[in-house]
């Protein structure tokens, strides 16, 4: 139906790139108000102007300016309001770590927004040299180490954040199951792509071989993409138990701009899903294989 509708705007002569950008652009606006994002949004905007350095790899200046910029910015304020939202149940002072960060901006978020108080340490941990220099450089905090692996750091955490990063692993229950049983952390609070049903990502795999890049990095590959329940109970086999599960869609429900649902499902993902979980390891010290 996208092909079809796609092909009769080109031979109309829309320049259906264009249409697009200024549809989803008012799709995700409208998706941010009516989930009550669109204050937090412009803090954020206010705290953190230019986040085109958000990733390793270059931002199309182009795009970015488009659509890029809103669509990162909001999906921001969901990952904000959700780090927001567990902290009354960490207590005053609380350690965050988060967990492949690449720019230091959410560090910049969570202490400007949060409750006085609220927040001691903002930690950054990631194996990449680069990201750990630009945190570092950017006034952030930043260790060059694995996660699971604070404890020799002499790092304790209250909470454990990971944003967009444990669906680019080969292993990500393997993953869990180390921070459940190694890290510094008794709770984990992860965002990634929402999927009504649950697939391999491979995306890259998915193309011709003709199309196939010479070389793709773990930052561009999504090897997991699963339902909110599936990644759920691959928690509580890695040994965490889900204390609540929030959902952000691009696009508004009760609302003209609904019809954009099955387009971001096609063409990138409705939304994104945030799951907290506390380390519970009742069902995972039962399974003999780890």
């Amino acid at each position: 139906m996208i092909g079809l509708v796609r092909t009769i705007l080109r031979a109309l002569g829309v320049d259906t790139g264009s249409l697009f950008n200024r549809v989803a652009a008012a799709s995700i606006d409208a998706a941010v108000k009516a989930q009550g994002l669109a204050a937090l949004r412009a803090d954020l905007r206010r705290v953190v102007p230019d986040i085109s350095q958000q990733y390793t790899y270059t931002i199309d200046d182009e795009n970015y300016h488009r659509i890029g910029e809103r669509k990162m910015r909001s999906l921001h304020a969901f990952q904000i309001k959700c780090v927001l939202d567990a902290l009354p149940g960490l207590g005053p002072g609380a350690t965050i770590v988060d967990i492949g960060d690449s720019s230091g901006a959410h560090g910049m978020y969570v202490k400007a927004v949060a409750p006085e108080g609220a927040v001691n340490r903002y930690i950054s941990v990631n194996l990449d040299p680069v990201a750990v220099d630009k945190v570092n450089k950017g006034g952030g905090e930043a260790i060059l180490c694995r996660a699971e692996e604070l404890n020799h750091q002499s790092v304790h955490a209250d909470l454990f954040v990971s944003f967009e990063t444990i669906e680019h692993l080969l292993d990500p229950v393997r993953f869990l199951h180390d921070l459940a049983t190694k890290g510094a952390a008794d709770q984990i609070l992860f965002s990634v792509p929402y999927r009504r049903s649950s697939r391999f990502g491979g995306y890259h795999l998915r193309l011709p071989d003709s199309n196939l890049p010479q070389r793709v990095t773990p930052e561009e590959l999504h090897v997991m993409e699963l339902s909110p329940e599936d990644w759920t109970i691959a928690c509580r086999l890695a040994g965490f138990r889900a204390m609540s599960v929030q959902i952000y869609r691009q696009y508004p429900k009760w609302h003209p701009l609904w019809f954009m649902a099955p387009i971001w499902r096609r063409l990138d993902f409705e939304g994104y899903v945030c799951i907290r979980a506390k380390k519970d390891l009742e069902f995972a010290d039962r399974y003999s294989g780890w």
